[in-house]
C-alpha cells in the first residue's frame, strides 16, 4: 500500500494584484507549519455480505465515553474526522441488527484508518414491545403501583407472558408478535383492572397507563394477639376491645369500634382493619 500524503506546510495565498504590459510583479510567501492534525476513521458498515444505509457509528474514547458519531450513506459508507490522536473503540447498529462487536483503534496525528463493521440481523429486533405505568388512587392522590401482576393474553385468550410492577410502577413485554393483545394487571387489596385492549403492528412499540382501584374489602389490615395473666398464663374467653383514636397531641378520643373474645388458647383477631391509629383493650370478668 502507497503511502498516504501528508501536509508539511499549510497553504497560504497572497492578496490580489493587478499585472498590466510589461510590468513585473514580485509575490512571495510565507507558508507557515502545518498544525498538528487529526485523524481520520472511514470504512463500510455491513451485514457481513451486503452494505447497510442509515447505521448509526459511533467512536469511544479511551475510558468507553461516547466521542463522535454518524450515519452510513446509501452504500454503507461512513467517515468520521477530526479525532484527536488516542485510542478508542468503534462499534455500529441498525434497527433490526445487533451492536457490532468493539473494534479497537490508536490514532495518531494525521493519521486516516479504515475500519469495517459488521452488524448481525436479529428477528427479535423487529418485534414490538409494550411499555406501561401502573398507578392507584388513595385519599386523592396518584401513586405509582409496585408488585402487581401484570397479565398479556393474545386473541384467543391465551396467556402468552406475566411480569410485575416495579417499585415506579413500570412495566415492559417485549419480543411482542404482531397482533391484537388484551392487558390485565391484578394486585392484593386492589380490583382487577378491566381488559386493556394493545395492538402491535409492524414491531410497533406501545406505551400504556393503567390503574386499579382500591378493593375496600380487603384493602385494610387485622390486628391479633394474645391475652395472658400476670403469671404469663393465657386468658380464654377474655373480653377484647379496639379502639379507634383520633384527634392530636393531648387532646385524643377513644371510640371502641369492635369486640371479640380470646378462643382456649388465648388468641384474638380483628379483621377489616381500615387505615389510623388504634389501642387494644382486654378484661375478664367473674
Amino acid at each position: 500500500m502507497a503511502d498516504i500524503k501528508q501536509d508539511l506546510l499549510a497553504l497560504e495565498y497572497s492578496p490580489s494584484f493587478e499585472l498590466q504590459g510589461t510590468q513585473e510583479a514580485a509575490v512571495n510567501l510565507e507558508l507557515p507549519p502545518v498544525p498538528v492534525g487529526f485523524a481520520t476513521v472511514y470504512g463500510t458498515v455491513t451485514d457481513g455480505t451486503v452494505p447497510l444505509a442509515d447505521a448509526t457509528v459511533k467512536l469511544f474514547d479511551s475510558t468507553g465515553a461516547p466521542f463522535q458519531h454518524t450515519l452510513t450513506d446509501a452504500s454503507g459508507q461512513y467517515s468520521l474526522s477530526n479525532i484527536p490522536a488516542g485510542t478508542y473503540t468503534i462499534s455500529a447498529v441498525k434497527n433490526g441488527y445487533l451492536l457490532s462487536d468493539p473494534m479497537g483503534v490508536t490514532l495518531s496525528a494525521n493519521d486516516t484508518t479504515q475500519m469495517a463493521l459488521v452488524c448481525t440481523a436479529e428477528s427479535t429486533l423487529t418485534l414490538g414491545a409494550i411499555a406501561g405505568v401502573l398507578t392507584t388512587t388513595v385519599e386523592a392522590v396518584v401513586t405509582p403501583l409496585s408488585g402487581a401482576k401484570l397479565t398479556l393474553k393474545d386473541s384467543s385468550d391465551v396467556v402468552v407472558a406475566t411480569t410485575y410492577s416495579a417499585a415506579d410502577g413500570e412495566f415492559l413485554f417485549y419480543d411482542v408478535a404482531d397482533g391484537l393483545y388484551t392487558l390485565l394487571a391484578s394486585a392484593e387489596g386492589y380490583l382487577t383492572s378491566a381488559p386493556m385492549a394493545v395492538t402491535i403492528t409492524g414491531g410497533s412499540l406501545a406505551n400504556v397507563t393503567m390503574s386499579l382501584a382500591v378493593d375496600v374489602r380487603t384493602y385494610n389490615g387485622t390486628v391479633s394477639g394474645t391475652i395472658r395473666d400476670q403469671n404469663g398464663t393465657i386468658v380464654a374467653g377474655c373480653f377484647v376491645g379496639l379502639y379507634q383514636v383520633t384527634g392530636t397531641g393531648a387532646v385524643t378520643t377513644e371510640t371502641l369500634i369492635a369486640t371479640t373474645k380470646t378462643n382456649a388458647e388465648g388468641q384474638y383477631l380483628f379483621g377489616g382493619v381500615t387505615g389510623g391509629q388504634y389501642l387494644v383493650k382486654a378484661k375478664l370478668e367473674q
